[in-house]
């Protein structure tokens, strides 16, 4: 009798389980999706790994496999693959791979599991000799970003460029093997909010002593992070002079971008006297608009708008103030990046000074808990 009440309240755990299996919200996937080399868009790749060597060339709007049509898509199963661009740069990728022709450009796209991918983007991302536990961190980081449901490009993956998260393929030895390593001790800790949801966590290179408002800067707060002061965080002083013109055609192209028929309201040439840039928290500026009210951009996407103008790398952030000075508009900031989430500089100074991974992600990530991704799912 005894055995048979055993079996019975097996069978209606067992019952119950499956009912809660078949409500509960469905685990994230484990396999990240990335677009691989859409900027050097290569028309020949030579492919190497698991013991075999493949020649793949562009002809037309098909591939030609070691000198053959090819039936598309090609896929490679998981193994650890190097890529050759014509120009003898390497890319090394622990992926399977699908390649498909693109116009003018063979199209790579990588499917990596989940902690591959995070040791990929931390060797990437992270600047060398960076402590364990400022690599952890970011490992957190970019493993809650990577698996928050919005994924930017067709087919729900990402790319390999920086809106996406870094993945260079290029990290070797120490690099490599510490990116691992704080991927292995992080496996599957996530960032996730107070309704249990995963936080689409950011990260930056430097806050310059200061982060950004997600709110402000990207217009919500699904990451966890707020503007916190990061006493010690190098400044990372930065100063950039552009023509009138090139502010008038940046900041005519970012509107363009966002779909903003005000566009046609900028003129030829804009001079510092001619913007209102709004600051918040921190001197990150909210918003760059005409002095006549005819248009306004978010502050991010006018210091994207005028790095791109400047020649790339030279507008570093949007924590900056715009002057005319000799004929030139010039700003001058502070920090490198959006300055929104966790600042890579600040944390690799909190770890040097003791700080654990949990403690650094509290400090930039104050409405977020670190959990694991079956407590996301929960």
């Amino acid at each position: 009798m005894r055995a048979l009440v055993v079996l019975a309240v097996a069978a209606a755990s067992a019952a119950a389980a499956a009912a809660a299996a078949a409500t509960a919200p469905p685990t994230p996937t484990r396999t990240i999706l990335v677009d691989l080399l859409a900027k050097p868009a290569p028309r020949t790749l030579t492919i190497e790994g698991a013991g075999r060597r493949h020649a793949v060339a562009l002809r037309g709007d098909a591939l030609l496999l070691d000198g053959r049509p090819a039936a598309l898509p090609i896929e490679l199963s998981r193994a650890a693959w190097t890529l050759r661009l014509p120009d003898g740069q390497a890319r090394r990728y622990p992926a399977a791979l699908t390649l498909t022709a693109a116009p003018g450009r063979i199209a790579v796209r990588g499917h990596f599991d989940l902690e591959d991918y995070v040791a990929e983007v931390v060797a990437s991302e992270a600047a060398p000799s960076t402590l364990p536990a400022a690599l952890q961190a970011l490992a957190v980081v970019v493993r809650s970003f990577a698996l928050a449901p919005a994924a930017p490009h067709d087919g729900g993956a990402r790319c390999d460029l920086a809106h996406c998260q870094v993945l260079a393929g290029r990290a070797t030895g120490r690099q490599a093997a510490e990116a691992r390593a704080a991927a292995s001790a992080t496996a599957g800790q996530v960032l996730r909010l107070a309704d249990g949801r995963l936080a689409a966590a950011h990260f930056h290179a430097a806050c310059g002593g200061q982060t950004a408002d997600p709110r402000l800067a990207f217009g919500g707060d699904d990451g966890g992070s707020a503007s916190v002061v990061d006493e010690g965080c190098p400044e990372a002083a930065w100063r950039a002079a552009l023509t009138p013109a090139q502010v008038a055609g940046a900041l005519r192209g970012g509107l363009a971008r966002a779909g903003d028929p005000a566009a046609a309201a900028v003129g030829p040439a804009l001079r510092a006297a001619d913007l209102v840039a709004s600051p918040g928290p921190g001197g990150w500026v909210v918003q760059v608009a005409a002095a006549d009210g005819r248009w306004r951009l978010s502050g991010d996407a006018a210091a994207r708008a005028l790095d791109a103008a400047a020649g790339r790398g030279q507008v570093r952030s949007s924590r900056f103030t715009v002057a005319d000075a000799g004929g030139q508009v010039v700003l001058r900031g502070r920090g490198h990046g959006h300055g929104v989430g966790l600042c890579q500089a600040g944390s690799a100074r909190r770890a040097r000074s003791g700080a654990a991974a949990r403690a650094i992600l509290a400090a930039y990530f104050p409405d977020a808990t670190v959990g694991t991704l079956a407590d996301a799912a929960r």
